[in-house]
């Protein structure tokens, strides 16, 4: 896996305005578009998991939680309701259990 990709667009899309706008959008199409820029290459789980803003994934994947949090609510906040999001993200983020965060 490519944790050090994965988290490298996340934290872009938490940085940059400009990309958040374009990522929470066309998600998928951001996603693919960056990645040809990119040297390394995001694995299909990876590629998958930001396509579809799944948080839960991308946790589970290794994500940076404290990055992950950020992107998360994000992309999220303004589609469901900031206590319903934190509750999903720490029910998913349970599921995975402590994930491998070497990169």
């Amino acid at each position: 896996m490519s944790k050090y990709l994965m988290n490298k667009l996340i934290h872009l899309v938490n940085m940059n305005q400009e990309a958040e706008e374009q990522y929470t959008a066309h998600p998928r199409e951001f996603v693919e578009k960056w990645e040809k820029t990119q040297k390394l290459k995001l694995e299909a789980e990876e590629r998958a998991a930001l396509a579809t803003k799944d948080y839960g994934k991308l946790y589970a994947l290794g994500a940076h939680p404290f990055t992950l949090w950020s992107f998360t609510e994000a992309v999220w906040v303004h589609k469901m309701p900031r206590e319903e999001l934190v509750a999903d993200y720490k029910a998913k983020a349970a599921k995975a259990g402590y994930p491998n965060f070497k990169t």
